[in-house]
């Protein structure tokens, strides 16, 4: 920077340092203020975590117990045909146990 534009910029600096609100109040003990507030007890518990996801939790609950449901009556209905399968023709279950066999 050249020595005529440091002038303008040094005065500019000057007046606004003299027109800044003095903050020596506010600078008092801010350290201890600080550490205070930090060490305040917070209210963001394990507990209020928990009440705040229940909604979440009972919903994955909920969508299990369907879905297992729904996997049950699926799994029973085929092992009905496959029961009533076995009853009519028990040779054949036993044919496609042995091919299964054979083709490892």
């Amino acid at each position: 920077m050249t020595p005529e534009a440091a002038d303008p910029l040094d005065a500019l600096f000057r007046a606004a340092r003299e027109s800044a609100p003095d903050t020596s109040r506010i600078e008092l003990a801010f350290e201890t203020r600080l550490l205070a507030r930090l060490r305040e007890p917070r209210g963001a518990s394990i507990f209020s975590w928990a009440w705040k996801l229940a909604p979440f939790f009972a919903v994955v609950v909920l969508a299990l117990g369907m879905w297992n449901r729904a996997s049950a009556a699926h799994l029973e209905s085929t092992a009905s045909l496959v029961a009533e399968a076995v009853r009519e023709h028990p040779e054949r279950l036993v044919l496609s146990l042995v091919a299964r066999a054979g083709d490892r």
